[in-house]
């Protein structure tokens, strides 16, 4: 009998239900927990990731990636807890079950470091969108469109088409040209050019790659000259910097040498002059006989 407790308990315990209810109470209980934590954490990663102005299918992805890892490891931890309360119940020695499990998790955790800390280091990179599906990024060992990202690594396909995998915990810096982007423009001209003439020249040139059916809608922003960058034995280098749509700099950039061909064809610009080489011929002492 137990001391102090109803009749109705002793009864139970008498006909040996006692110890399979307070499990099914346990199983029930996790499973109640568990209920309220996957449907608690839609609704928290849903009001936090779906931010104004941001792309449906990128906001889904990253709801998806946040709430599984979320869900996985809170439910993990609820029935890990049901697990050893049901093996307290039905009398076995949790102590030396506890330290089996320490001793096998601590060895688990030890050669799964790496693939912990990529997992970490994925988990920041959805929770403050630094980059996603479809953005042009540089993550220093590659750089490329992301064409899929999970909580290890990033799938990158590079401008050769070659496929770059780049686990999270290995990326020390990133760049993603899909935020904004600025388009470099330059000149190389003669060092005869008038700075006057070079100015107004370029001033002509961004206004024509304003107007350009091809580059006009992916610019942001004017033109900006910045004037002389460079001064080299045979030429001058002219910078102009413009800002583009998200990962539209290089098709700027293109419709940006036409431009400035044309510019040169039509004697506009003076071409630096061309590249000499010059050979050294060794000469030999002649051999007297």
């Amino acid at each position: 009998m137990l001391a102090d407790s109803p009749a109705w308990i002793d009864r139970l315990n008498e006909l040996h239900l006692l110890t399979p209810i307070r499990v099914l109470m346990i199983v029930l209980t996790a499973m109640a927990v568990s209920l309220v934590i996957r449907r608690l954490i839609s609704r928290v990663v849903k009001r936090t990731v779906e931010l104004p102005g941001l792309d449906p299918y990128r906001s889904r992805a990253r709801q998806r990636a946040l709430g599984s890892t979320l869900r996985s490891g809170l439910v993990g931890i609820v029935w890990a807890t049901a697990v050893i309360s049901i093996i307290s119940e039905v009398g076995i020695n949790i102590g030396a079950f506890v330290a089996t499990a320490t001793v096998v998790g601590g060895a688990i955790a030890f050669g799964a470091q790496t693939l912990i800390r990529d997992a970490i280091a994925g988990f920041f990179v959805l929770a403050e969108d630094q980059y996603g599906v479809g953005d042009e990024v540089d993550l220093g060992h590659a750089a490329g469109i992301v064409e899929r990202i999970t909580l290890r690594s990033a799938r990158l396909r590079d401008a050769q088409g070659r496929i770059w995998h780049v686990p999270h915990g290995n990326v020390m810096r990133a760049s993603n040209l899909s935020k904004s982007s600025r388009a470099m423009l330059e000149l190389e001209v003669s060092r005869d050019s008038k700075m006057v003439d070079l100015k107004r020249i370029a001033g002509q040139l961004g206004e024509e790659l304003k107007q350009d059916p091809e580059a006009g809608p992916l610019l942001t922003d004017e033109p900006k000259i910045i004037g002389l960058t460079d001064i080299r034995d045979d030429r001058l280098v002219i910078r102009v910097i413009v800002s583009t749509l998200p990962g539209k700099h290089d098709e700027v950039r293109r419709v940006w040498r036409t431009l400035a061909l044309e510019a040169f064809q039509r004697g506009e610009l003076v071409s630096p002059p061309a590249p000499t080489t010059v050979v050294h011929l060794a000469t030999t002492p002649a051999v007297l006989d």
